[in-house]
C-alpha cells in the first residue's frame, strides 16, 4: 500500500484541477425517460405526468452510461419544473455518482418546460375528433412549423394553468424563453473544465440544439430529440460548440449522441435516418476524443452493443468487429472507420442500411 503525504494529495488535486480548467465546458443534455403520456400518445405539454417503469429504468440507464463513459461528477444540474423532467435528473445524477449526491443543487426552471400545447393538451395526437375539427394538416402545422401555435387554452379549463404558464406556444415562442434562460443560467455555469448536465423536455432540448448547431428554421422539424439519449456538446469560452461537425438531416450537428446496448435501437429510429448514425458512433467509441479509433476503442463499444439482449446485434456486432478493415494501420479516421463499417454492413445486414 502507497501512502502519500497530505501535501502531496493537496498537490494532485491542483494539478488535476489545472489540467481541468484548461478543457472546454461539456454540456450534456437529456430528454427525460419515457412519460405516461408519452406511452399512450398524447399532448403533454405543461401537464405533470410522471414517468413509466420504463422511463425510470431509461433515466437510470444513462446515469449509468455517463459516469461509465467519464461524464462525470457534475459541477452544476438545471431541469424544468415538471416531474418527468426532475425526477429523470435526479435518477440520472444519482446513477452517474454512484448513489450520491452528484452536485450541489438541482435548478429548477419553468423556463425550461415542455413547450405548450393549448388546447391540445391531454388530447391523444390520434383523436379523430381533432383530424375531423381541425384538419391533419393544420395540425401538422401545429406541430413542425416554427411559427405556427395551437388554438389557446382559456381560464376554467381543465389543463389551465395561470402564469408564467403560457396559453399556448409556438416552437419560435418556445424557443424564446428557453433561449433567455440559457443566457441568463446555464451559459455563464459553462466555465472552462465545467460538467453542466440539463435534463428537459423534446421541444426545449431541441430549441437548444437548433441555437448550438445554427439550424435553418425550415429543417427544425429535423432535428429528433430521443427519451432517454443524452447528447454532449463541448463548448469553448465564447459558448460556440468545438466539436466536429457530423452531417445530419438537419444540416449538420456538433452534438455526440451517448451509444449504450440498450439505446442504440431508439437512437436509430429517432435520427438513423438522418444519415448520422455510423459517425455517431465513431464520436461515442471515441473515448478520447482524439479523432481517431484504435482496435481497443472499437471492441469496447461492440461489446457493449454484444451485451445487449437481441441476439441479432450481438452476431452483428461480432462481424463487424471482424469486418472492420485495419490493414496494419493503429487508428481509423472518422471517414476510414465509415467506410469500413458500411462495407461490413452491406455484407451481413443489407436490410439495415436505409437506416444508416
Amino acid at each position: 500500500m502507497v501512502f502519500r503525504s497530505t501535501g502531496s494529495i493537496a498537490a494532485a488535486i491542483a494539478r488535476r484541477s489545472a489540467v481541468r480548467r484548461n478543457r472546454p465546458a461539456t454540456l450534456v443534455l437529456l430528454r427525460h425517460g419515457q412519460s405516461v403520456w408519452n406511452a399512450n400518445p398524447t399532448f403533454t405539454g405543461w401537464c405533470d405526468a410522471p414517468l413509466t417503469a420504463r422511463g425510470v429504468s431509461e433515466a437510470k440507464a444513462s446515469g449509468l452510461l455517463l459516469r461509465d463513459r467519464g461524464f462525470a461528477p457534475f459541477d452544476r444540474a438545471f431541469t424544468s419544473t415538471l416531474q418527468r423532467a426532475v425526477r429523470t435528473c435526479e435518477l440520472a445524477l444519482g446513477g452517474a455518482s454512484g448513489g450520491s449526491a452528484a452536485v450541489t443543487s438541482i435548478e429548477r426552471a419553468w423556463e425550461l418546460n415542455e413547450r405548450h400545447y393549448g388546447l391540445l393538451q391531454g388530447r391523444r395526437k390520434d383523436d379523430p375528433l381533432l383530424a375531423e375539427k381541425y384538419g391533419a394538416e393544420k395540425i401538422r402545422s401545429w406541430r413542425r412549423d416554427f411559427d405556427s401555435a395551437p388554438p389557446a387554452l382559456f381560464a376554467g379549463h381543465e389543463h389551465y394553468m395561470p402564469p408564467p404558464a403560457p396559453l399556448t406556444e409556438s416552437l419560435r415562442q418556445c424557443q424564446e424563453r428557453v433561449l433567455s434562460y440559457w443566457h441568463s443560467s446555464i451559459l455563464p455555469a459553462l466555465a472552462p473544465g465545467q460538467i453542466v448536465f440539463v435534463a428537459a423536455h423534446s421541444n426545449t432540448l431541441r430549441a437548444l440544439i437548433v441555437h448550438l448547431d445554427g439550424v435553418p428554421v425550415e429543417l427544425v422539424p429535423f432535428v429528433r430529440v430521443p427519451n432517454g439519449v443524452p447528447c454532449v456538446y463541448h463548448l469553448d469560452d465564447t459558448g460556440r460548440p468545438v466539436s466536429p461537425l457530423l452531417e445530419t438531416e438537419a444540416g449538420g450537428s456538433r452534438g455526440q449522441w451517448i451509444l449504450s446496448a440498450e439505446n442504440h435501437a431508439r437512437l436509430r429510429d429517432k435520427i438513423g435516418k438522418s444519415g448520422s448514425l455510423v459517425r455517431s458512433i465513431f464520436e461515442a467509441w471515441d473515448a478520447n476524443g482524439d479523432g481517431v479509433l484504435t482496435y481497443e476503442e472499437i471492441a469496447r463499444g461492440l461489446r457493449e452493443l454484444r451485451g445487449g439482449d437481441c441476439v441479432a446485434t450481438g452476431a452483428l456486432a461480432t462481424k463487424i468487429l471482424e469486418g472492420i478493415a485495419m490493414d496494419g494501420k493503429r487508428t481509423l479516421d472518422i471517414d476510414e472507420f465509415e467506410t469500413s463499417a458500411l462495407e461490413t454492413c452491406r455484407k451481413f445486414a443489407p436490410d439495415l442500411m436505409e437506416n444508416i
